[in-house]
């Protein structure tokens, strides 16, 4: 077992880690299961790597929610114990009462903490799981807690941090401190180059969904005639370009992306940091990108792979990224021309595809509308109905917490919900959906109303 606790993981959870490693000592196989997004299997594969060093077998399922039909599943099975990353801490009655060892890995906000299982998450220990600690980042602090050698697993765990969008506007809380670390080691090398997919600029600008520029995205001719007007030869690449003519594309995109309401911060991270993967000759935001596209695709076992290195999981996990990118970019096209349906205090939109709601919400309150309320995604299927929220950290500084909105305006109405204040999700009934959002946009209004400081006096 590993000795002091690495940069950024406070003692308690380091100790939690630790007892998670005793918990797994005499087990010759473990039960892993994650969530099924581009955290999710980032943390599969580097939880994979680390029990493989450790000479035990295991079994990978990635999942969307515990819930009881997964349960009786698990229960079915050996009771060999159980691995939980980036989900869990919402389910621990659920976990708890499989009555077989097991530990949780998760950043979510939990409702309590676990009385029967060893429970590892940040937010019990004064870091926010919302940005300064993902899940595949608290699995690698479990990998160190095994063996120091997992310290080459950083890239990994960076690819499944920049899924979770956590290095916007940069790392924090725990985040910050490993991976500066891992680059003290040389096992990642930052680089600054502008968020744009790589290739000839006139297919990167109208091929990109993340950032979004509206009018050129999905609109080739559109990005052609931009990039002549600013002397920039439309099949030029970035590295291609003197340092005027990068000057002059640079602001000539944040000017864009301001007059078509993207929110302060997401025009900052127009120019960004990478981070590339020594090991691998390979940028972890492209990763990242690759990975979680795989996921949104339904191939989680071909994103667990491409994580861990497999290299024939490359030109299938190309497909995947592109007709991911092409289906994302359909939906922010039909938001940009139709908008939203309004309420008072949030927006709402229906996505007929609930694999691809929470990227569509996410981007759509960064680069459209100004972020000026949270934006809900409903995804209606046979029987239920799938939603993602997703908010902006100024709302949430103004005291908006969708974890909670979500949770108790899903309960209302016969579902469930939770996660992060700043993105949430929830599952509620068919035919809910209008009851539902009315409930939501209640709760936000209470969230955001003006508070009155400790103190003062009223008439």
């Amino acid at each position: 077992m590993a000795g002091p606790a690495p940069p950024g993981i406070p003692g308690p959870l380091w100790a939690r880690l630790q007892a998670g490693v005793s918990a797994l000592a005499a087990a010759d196989r473990v039960r892993i299961v994650c969530h099924y997004d581009g955290d999710g299997a980032a943390s599969a594969a580097i939880l994979a790597r680390a029990l493989s060093r450790w000479g035990k077998d295991f079994h990978i399922s990635l999942t969307t929610v515990i819930d009881d039909a997964t349960a009786a599943r698990l229960r079915e099975e050996p009771g060999k114990p159980l691995l939980v990353a980036d989900m869990g801490s919402g389910q621990l009655d659920a976990i708890e009462a499989l009555g077989r060892p097991a530990v949780v890995l998760d950043h979510h906000k939990p409702p309590r903490d676990a009385t029967k299982v060893v429970h590892a998450n940040p937010h019990l220990f004064g870091i926010d799981g919302a940005h300064g600690a993902c899940g595949a980042t608290v699995s690698w602090a479990f990998a160190l807690a095994v063996d120091a050698e997992n310290w080459d697993l950083a890239g990994v765990a960076m690819a499944g941090a920049i899924a979770d969008r956590q290095h916007v506007p940069g790392f924090d809380g725990m985040n910050a401190p490993l991976f500066e670390e891992s680059m003290r080691r040389n096992l990642l090398v930052r680089e600054r180059g502008p968020a744009l997919p790589e290739g000839p600029l006139a297919e990167a600008l109208s091929g990109s969904y993340l950032p979004y520029f509206a009018g050129l995205a999905g609109r080739t001719e559109e990005a052609v005639k931009a990039l002549r007007r600013l002397k920039v030869e439309p099949d030029a690449h970035w590295h291609d370009l003197d340092a005027a003519r990068r000057r002059a594309l640079t602001s000539y995109l944040a000017t864009h992306l301001m007059r078509q309401g993207a929110i302060p911060e997401a025009v900052e991270m127009l120019i960004e940091d990478k981070y590339r993967i020594e090991s691998v000759g390979r940028s972890a935001n492209d990763l990242s990108d690759a990975i979680n596209a795989c996921c949104r695709m339904g191939a989680e076992g071909l994103a667990v792979a491409l994580a861990l290195g497999d290299p024939d999981a490359l030109v299938p996990s190309e497909v995947h990224r592109q007709t991911y990118a092409r289906k994302v970019l359909d939906h922010l096209m039909r938001l940009e021309r139709e908008g939203p349906f309004l309420r008072k205090h949030v927006a709402f939109f229906y996505c007929p595809d609930p694999s691809l709601a929470g990227n569509v919400a996410g981007i759509s309150v960064q680069y459209l509308w100004n972020g000026a309320r949270p934006v809900i995604a409903l995804s209606v299927t046979d029987g239920t109905t799938k939603v993602s929220a997703r908010g902006t950290k100024p709302l949430v500084a103004r005291g908006l917490d969708l974890a909670a909105a979500l949770r108790e305006a899903a309960s209302a109405v016969g579902g469930s919900g939770g996660g992060h204040d700043v993105a949430s999700g929830a599952t509620i009934p068919k035919g809910k959906e209008e009851k539902f959002v009315e409930r939501v946009d209640e709760i936000v209004a209470v969230q955001l109303a003006p508070k009155v400081a400790a103190g003062a006096q009223t008439g």
